[in-house]
């Protein structure tokens, strides 16, 4: 398999977010939000750049903002 790409990103106008990866990074995603539904707690993803490795950094959209930081939280 090759590398892992996952990235948040917003719209150039701000008003929409988009999720880009590949099979990889969806599958890490994916153990991300079943480890926050398992804990009930939170989790914060971060690329390198804001010393974390579960995003990556090479935006997909031309005219898009890179996301460095999301976090996931679960409310009850």
């Amino acid at each position: 398999m090759g590398d892992k790409m996952l990235t948040f990103e917003l719209t150039k106008d701000g008003d929409e977010g988009e999720i880009h990866g590949n099979e990889e990074g969806f599958r890490e995603l994916m153990e991300a939000l079943s480890m926050v539904i398992n804990t009930s707690g939170h989790d914060h993803l971060m690329t390198p750049a804001w010393g974390g490795c579960e995003l990556t950094q090479e935006k997909q959209g031309k005219a898009n903002r890179l996301i460095n930081k999301v976090t996931i939280r679960l409310w009850h």
